[in-house]
C-alpha cells in the first residue's frame, strides 16, 4: 500500500556513503520540502523515511541491508507511513533487495529526482536546489559524477557511469546558493576532480572552475578533494600561491606505492613519480598539507610490497592518512586476480600502516602547540560544569582539517558565534585532535 503524500508532514533522510551521495540527498530534501514536508529532527518524528544508499563495497551493502531491515520492521509496527529507497543500490544488487522488502513504497532510481516528484504528486519544476540535512558551515559542490579511470578494484563506473561534468555556469549558480545559505567553506568533489571538464571542454578545466568560484563572496575557504595523482597538473600549484581562499590542502589518494601493485590496480604513476610529485608540492608550497588513502591486501601484495609501502609513508610527511583493506568486489577485474590476500593479513597490514603514521602524526600535530591559528567555529558544545562560569566550549576546524575525515579543534573561552572564524592558541594534541583556547 502506498500512502497518500498529503498525509505525510515530516521526513527524514538516511544518507549513506560519501559526500557525493550527500549532495543527492540534499536535492531529495529540497524536493520533499517543496512538496510541503518538514524535516524531522529524529526518526521517531518522521512520517516518511528516505534511504539514499551506498553500494560501493560489500560492507556498504551489508550496512544498507541492516538499516533497511530496521526501518522495515518499524514500518510494520506502524511507526511511520512511507519508506523510500534510492541511491547506488539501484544500479547494483537491486534484485537482492526488492523481493525481500515489500515494505518499501518506492524504489527511486539513482539521481532520478523527477521520479520522486512524481511519487509525491509534486509539480515537475526544472529548477533544482539543495536543502542541508547535516549541520556545519561548509558545503560540498559536486563538479562531476561518474568515472572513466576504471581502477581494477572499483565498482563506481558500473554504478554511476562514465565521467559527466557539470558546466561551469551551472556550478557557479549552485555555489552562489550555497554561499547564500551561510556556508563559509566550499569543498569541490568528484570521483576524479582533476579530470573535471574533459568531457565538456576537451581539456582539464579545473583551473577555470576554481577561478570562477573563488570570485564568489561569502566563502573564506575553498578545498579540493579527490585529486587523482595520475591527472594532477603541477602547473596548478601556481593557483594555490595566487588565490588566497584556495587552501594548500592536497588530498591525493595514491592507494599504494609499488609499481607492480599500482599497475595491477590500473593506475599509472609509480613510486618514483609519486615521490617526485609530493616533493615538488612541498618545495613550491612549504605550508602544504598532504593527505592520502591506501589499500592493503590487494591481490598479489607481498610482504616486501607492504614493507616498501611503510617506507613510502616514512618518506612523505602525510598529515592525514586513511587505510582500507581491499574488498573483493564481484564484477571488477581484481575479483578474479590470483594470489588473493587473506583478510587477517590485510587487517594486520592496515594496523601496521596506521600505527606507523600515528607515531608520525603526534610530532606533526605537536608542531602546532603554542601557535595561534584561525579556526572555523562549527558548533557550541554542552557546557562543562567543571569549567569556570562564562567559559564556553566549541567544536572547530583548522584549515588543515577537512570535515568528517580529519581531526578537530576543541576550543574553550569567551562566547563566540558558530559560523565565524576566530583566533585560538593551540595548547595540546590528543590523537588526531587539537585543544585550544580562544584568544
Amino acid at each position: 500500500m502506498v500512502y497518500s503524500p498529503l498525509k505525510v508532514k515530516h521526513y527524514l533522510i538516511e544518507s549513506l556513503g560519501c559526500a557525493k551521495n550527500l549532495v543527492d540527498s540534499e536535492v531529495f530534501a529540497y524536493i520533499l520540502e517543496s512538496a510541503g514536508y518538514s524535516p524531522a529532527p529524529i526518526p521517531e518524528e518522521a512520517d516518511l523515511i528516505l534511504i539514499n544508499s551506498c553500494a560501493f563495497l560489500q560492507s556498504a551493502l551489508a550496512e544498507f541491508d541492516e538499516i533497511l531491515s530496521g526501518y522495515a520492521d518499524r514500518k510494520n509496527q506502524g511507526e511511520f507511513e512511507t519508506l523510500i529507497v534510492t541511491g547506488c543500490v539501484m544500479n547494483r544488487a537491486l534484485d537482492d533487495f526488492t523481493g525481500l522488502f515489500p515494505e518499501v513504497d518506492a524504489w527511486i532510481g539513482l539521481k532520478d529526482f523527477d521520479a520522486l516528484k512524481s511519487f509525491l504528486g509534486a509539480k515537475n519544476s526544472p529548477v533544482i536546489s539543495r536543502s542541508p540535512i547535516e549541520e556545519g558551515h561548509y558545503a560540498y559542490l559536486r563538479i562531476s559524477d561518474g568515472c572513466r579511470n576504471y581502477c581494477s578494484y572499483c565498482t563506481i563506473p558500473s554504478i554511476r557511469g562514465v565521467l559527466k561534468s557539470v558546466p561551469i555556469p551551472q556550478l557557479v549558480i549552485e555555489a552562489e546558493s550555497l554561499a547564500a545559505r551561510g556556508a563559509k567553506e566550499l569543498i569541490l568533489i568528484a570521483q576524479d576532480t582533476c579530470l573535471y571538464g574533459t568531457d565538456l571542454y576537451g581539456h582539464q578545466a579545473l583551473p577555470e572552475l576554481i577561478e570562477a568560484v573563488h570570485a564568489i563572496k561569502g566563502f573564506r575557504w575553498i578545498r579540493l578533494l579527490y585529486l587523482h595523482p595520475d591527472h594532477f597538473k603541477t602547473e596548478w600549484l601556481e593557483l594555490f600561491k595566487r588565490l588566497p581562499k584556495l587552501l594548500p590542502y592536497f588530498e591525493i589518494p595514491i592507494q599504494h606505492s609499488e609499481d607492480r601493485i599500482l599497475k595491477a590496480m590500473n593506475r599509472k604513476l609509480g613510486r618514483a613519480p609519486l615521490l617526485e610529485l609530493f616533493k615538488l608540492i612541498q618545495s613550491e608550497l612549504p605550508t602544504a598539507v598532504l593527505r592520502t588513502t591506501l589499500i592493503t591486501g590487494f591481490p598479489g601484495e607481498s610482504p616486501q610490497d607492504h614493507k616498501k609501502l611503510l617506507d613510502f609513508i616514512e618518506q612523505v610527511p602525510f598529515l592525514h592518512l586513511g587505510v582500507f583493506c581491499y574488498s573483493q568486489e564481484p564484477g571488477t577485474p581484481a575479483y578474479d586476480m590470483p594470489r588473493q590476500v587473506g583478510e587477517k593479513t590485510a587487517l594486520k597490514r592496515q594496523d601496521e600502516l596506521l600505527s606507523a603514521h600515528r607515531a608520525q602524526l603526534e610530532e606533526r600535530l605537536g608542531a602546532w602547540v603554542g601557535k595561534d591559528i584561525e579556526v572555523l567555529v562549527e558548533a557550541e558544545l554542552e557546557p562543562d560544569e567543571e569549567l569556570p562560569k562564562g567559559n564556553h566550549r566549541y567544536l572547530c576546524r583548522a584549515w588543515f582539517n577537512a570535515p568528517d575525515i580529519d581531526g578537530l579543534v576543541f576550543a574553550e573561552g569567551k562566547k563566540v558565534k558558530p559560523g565565524t572564524f576566530v583566533k585560538v592558541n593551540i595548547e595540546d594534541v590528543i590523537d588526531v585532535d587539537l585543544f585550544a583556547r580562544i584568544i
